[in-house]
């Protein structure tokens, strides 16, 4: 009883742990709406239910995730009526468009809870089929594990789908161990539900589909058929719109495959390596990365029933994402449960190995936890600076706000580089962004044109960003154009040549992966230019 007891206190720990790394600086960037690129789509999707329907127009993801925001946007819209805040539906659509920022956390707090409840989950399936020691570290693992971390702060699909697939292996754990046939549909469930969120998560099957396979039952065939039903019957649940609207949903399905092959930004080779190298390496942390590895090869060795259900998704699933040439950090998420269980049974393994070839032997949990440290700390380490900058102002909100102290009667201005790094004058007072029209630069004529298309004379203010992401590139007529203008103010966010920095170079994210002491603040460098009179 006291075992089981403190147990529970040390999961307890971990999940406080858990939370407070994935809520702190949660509001990063807000009310600027590309701060985290592709959260403006869930946000738009999500408000389009509310023109009484269910119809996402959009399958570049599946639909459940937008759902399941619509359903917080709708609590808080309630809540907001009761209080005075929305008189009306319509005056909630104008505040949304307006004060977008609410609806953004909505969005965030869904993904930061999934992410507690995926360490949760990873415990849960450590004690089935590792012990509870191995259960409660990896839990740990995946509490401070950087990419995790960082990712659960953003309102999008990849931290949720996580969770779900998650609770499909969870079920099928179960099932793989009691042979009971509602653990295994439970599975197909869930898995449908994981690929409702995310399609490539929908890889969860394979080991619910070989637990199936190897049971010792003469009812393998129905219970399969049952299970491919069930998980079918979830996902349509989640995405009915990829039934209902197939040709639209096939096609974005190619496009998206076409993307995948095709590479994004950085077009720096085959997803494989740079996740390795990159995603993975910094994500976890060298020493966890290494573990969780042989962790997945110590245990096919040990038992190679369990290991091959054990690295039969997170395997099949870096093959299918490392194939092509688009290599988001955020896209092998969904590994890490599987890497930070691997890495926390060789750790309590080699612990064990220790204690029993010393000289004198040493308690078992105590070895287990000072390895734990080493191995956790670097990606604890990453967890923290990444928060701590996620909590300062962004650049581009302090250029906004120098702007329009500096010009409250307004002024024309041009930006350089692509519109993730630009500055929203509306994020310095949302009655003021129409004072300060944005023109648009032809590179060929080197001219200016107003949003209408009309040529326009040369702006008051030209603000040019830089990065080492492709998206600061400037036009190559800046120089020139530069000639007539006098800098301002330089509004700086990295140190872009100190060694070490690390970015998701496909990312318009402008917090890096690694080398932190080199960026004070999220954002990109930001100078601002006057035009000389």
């Amino acid at each position: 009883m006291r075992g089981e007891r403190s147990g529970g206190l040390a999961l307890a720990a971990v999940l406080i742990v858990a939370a407070i790394l994935r809520l702190w600086g949660i509001d990063f960037g807000l009310p600027h709406t590309l701060t985290r690129p592709d959260e403006e789509a869930v946000a738009s999707v999500a408000l389009r239910f509310f023109r009484r329907t269910l119809d996402p127009a959009f399958f570049d993801w599946p639909s459940l995730f937008m759902y399941a925001v619509a359903i917080g946007y709708a609590i808080y819209f309630n809540i907001g009526r009761l209080a005075g805040w929305f008189p009306y539906e319509a005056s909630f659509i104008s505040a949304a468009a307006s004060r977008p920022g609410p609806l953004y956390l909505i969005a965030r707090g869904l993904s930061a809870a999934a992410g507690v409840l995926t360490v949760d989950t990873v415990y849960r399936i450590g004690v089935r089929l590792f012990d509870r020691a191995t259960a409660l570290l990896g839990a740990a693992f995946l509490a401070v594990a950087a990419l995790h971390v960082r990712d659960s702060h953003f309102g999008l699909t990849d931290v949720a789908a996580t969770w779900l697939l998650s609770l499909s292996f969870l079920f099928t754990v179960r099932f793989f161990r009691g042979g009971h046939r509602s653990d295994a549909l439970l599975s197909a469930m869930w898995a449908g539900l994981a690929a409702s969120t995310k399609y490539n998560a929908g890889l969860i099957v394979l080991p619910g589909v070989w637990a199936i396979v190897s049971a010792s039952t003469t009812a393998r065939v129905r219970l399969l058929l049952s299970y491919a039903a069930i998980a079918a019957a979830a996902f349509v649940a989640g995405t009915p719109y990829a039934v209902i609207d197939g040709g639209t949903f096939l096609t974005a399905l190619r496009s998206i495959s076409a993307h995948l092959e095709g590479g994004h930004a950085a077009l720096a080779g085959r997803a494989w390596g740079i996740h390795l190298a990159s995603s993975l390496r910094y994500g976890l942390g060298l020493p966890m990365l290494a573990a969780g590895i042989g962790g997945f090869v110590l245990l096919c060795w040990r038992d190679r029933r369990t290991g091959v259900l054990f690295v039969m998704f997170p395997l099949a699933y870096f093959v299918l994402i490392g194939a092509g040439r688009t290599a988001f950090a955020r896209h092998i998420v969904p590994t890490l449960p599987f890497l930070c269980m691997a890495a926390a049974f060789v750790t309590v393994e080699a612990a064990t190995a220790i204690s029993r070839w010393t000289y004198r032997p040493v308690p078992v949990a105590a070895v287990t936890w000072v390895l734990a440290g080493l191995v956790a700390a670097p990606s604890a380490w990453s967890a923290i600076q990444t928060d701590r900058l996620l909590s300062r102002t962004d650049s581009r909100l302090l250029a906004a706000q120098w702007i329009r102290d500096q010009f409250p009667g307004g002024a024309t201005f041009y930006q350089s580089g692509s519109i993730y790094g630009r500055v929203q004058m509306q994020t310095a007072g949302w009655q003021s962004s129409d004072r300060y029209p944005v023109l648009n630069f032809d590179d060929a004529s080197a001219a200016f044109y107003k949003q209408d298309g009309s040529k326009a004379t040369a702006p008051d203010l030209l603000i040019v960003t830089r990065c080492p992401l492709s998206y600061c590139d400037p036009p190559a007529a800046l120089p020139k154009i530069l000639e007539q203008y006098v800098p301002l103010r330089r509004l700086p966010a990295d140190d872009a040549n100190q060694p070490g920095v690390v970015y998701d170079l496909d990312d318009a994210f402008f917090v890096p992966l690694s080398g932190f002491g080199a960026v004070s603040r999220p954002g990109p460098d930001l100078l601002i230019y006057a035009r000389k009179r």
